[in-house]
């Protein structure tokens, strides 16, 4: 079950846990190989005729009592040293037997008593011997535990070295984490030499970390550049109040259509935040459905034609049938804001085209002002952006029209580009959208 957020957690160093792990490995090793042992042995001990197992079980159970028997029936004849039996020394024989014998050579042999057999138990009070397999078995055993011990020894070194390698640098993330998580966005986590895995970790985090701080220092810019936006109208509004509340200007129309013009200048740039704000959070809202992009081309410039006129400027449209799927008011607010850009730069002329093509229907814009160098054709999308820092609002717009037609393109799936017009020379828009089939 998952525990609960913000419930601290019972963590133990890295170092313990490999250790845990490396001694686990050792003693399942160590411990099988006791049971294998076993289990050898005891398969050879079935396959004893019955009645030397029963005397080894009886022999077994007087020692488990602390009883000493005798074996029955008594020593088996001489056996004498060297090839007859490894276990005694030359010229010796079974326990009790000793004696000359004449070789056929003429010469006597004495040969001595031998070492009780180590198989046989005497009842004298003495512990009893154990059997060659047993001793066998038992220093078999004992090398294990020794290999054993030598093995804990070692994954006790490796699990301290291990550790240390692997959370030196997994360290050093999360102290970096720590200082991010503590405001200072300049955090870095170093890129320590070792596993790739663990470098890759580190200049994830160092990437999360470039891109934090670029958003943060793009959010205030942001709201200086909003609040500079919405204080000038406001400044406006205030003072002509002013003015009037003094009786400076008299309270006619022409105040009143003053007035009017910054409050509307004011509640078109707050909706267009509003947009942007929406489209970066994905939650802005489309009523996508069919709809002709050439006719809807053809209405914005007709509306915009009274405009033109008032700058001395030509404005003209080459529309075909283009359908698409989208949101007309969302679309309509996109060709707008590009024919106005272009208005506003234009010295003579302005181009509106719509064509299909493929799978996408796509809307040009173009002027035959002066454009806009290479190099700077990807920030007019940024918002609040103007490329001449001493146009006014009047003459720039807010910096807030070029980005809405890019978020509201990406909102529809589509692409907002510039280019250099090779018609007319200037700037050259394009807006691609899918079709209906896109």
């Amino acid at each position: 079950m998952t525990p609960p957020a913000g419930k601290p957690q019972r963590t133990q160093p890295l170092a313990v846990t490999l250790l845990l792990a490396m001694l686990l490995v050792v003693g399942v090793a160590v411990g099988s190989t006791f049971y294998f042992s076993n289990l050898v042995v005891k398969r050879e001990f079935e396959r004893l005729p019955s009645g030397v197992r029963e005397m080894i079980r009886e022999q077994q159970a007087a020692t488990l009592r602390g009883e000493v028997i005798t074996p029955t029936p008594p020593l088996p004849v001489v056996r004498t040293g060297s090839a007859a039996d490894p276990y005694l020394e030359p010229f010796e024989s079974s326990p009790d037997v000793g004696g000359t014998i004449r070789q056929g050579s003429g010469n006597d042999a004495v040969i001595k008593a031998g070492k009780r057999p180590r198989n046989l138990w005497v009842n004298d009070g003495k512990p009893p011997p154990r059997s060659r397999a047993q001793d066998f078995l038992r220093d078999v055993q004992s090398s294990l535990l020794q290999v054993g011990l030598v093995a804990a020894a070692v994954s006790a070194l490796l699990a301290f070295l291990i550790s240390r390698r692997v959370a030196r640098p997994v360290s050093a993330v999360s102290g970096a984490a720590a200082r991010l998580a503590g405001g200072d966005l300049s955090a870095r986590a170093p890129v320590l030499g070792g596993e790739r895995e663990i470098a890759a970790l580190a200049h994830s985090f160092n990437d999360m970390a470039e891109n934090l701080q670029a958003l943060e220092r793009e959010r205030q810019q942001a709201v200086a550049d909003i609040a500079h936006e919405l204080r000038t109208p406001i400044a406006v509004i205030q003072a002509r109040l002013d003015a009037l509340e003094d009786g400076v200007y008299p309270l006619n129309t022409e105040q009143i259509a003053l007035l009017s013009t910054q409050t509307q200048l004011l509640t078109r740039l707050v909706g267009d935040l509003r947009t942007l704000t929406l489209a970066d959070a994905g939650r802005l809202a489309l009523d996508p459905r069919p709809l002709d992009l050439g006719a809807l081309g053809q209405e914005v410039v007709q509306a915009l034609q009274d405009r033109a006129a008032a700058l001395g400027l030509t404005l003209g449209v080459q529309a075909d049938a283009a359908p698409t799927l989208a949101d007309r008011d969302r679309v309509r607010q996109i060709t707008t804001n590009l024919v106005d850009n272009a208005l506003r730069h234009a010295r003579s002329r302005v181009l509106v085209r719509v064509e299909t093509r493929g799978e996408h229907v796509i809307l040009h814009v173009e002027d035959d002002g002066p454009g806009i160098p290479e190099g700077s054709r990807e920030a007019v999308f940024t918002r609040f952006t103007r490329l001449d820092a001493s146009r006014s609002r009047d003459t720039g717009g807010s910096g807030l029209g070029l980005a809405i037609v890019r978020a509201l393109a990406a909102a529809h799936g589509g692409q907002a580009a510039l280019a250099a017009s090779r018609g007319l020379g200037g700037a050259h828009f394009t807006v691609t959208l899918p079709g209906p089939l896109g």
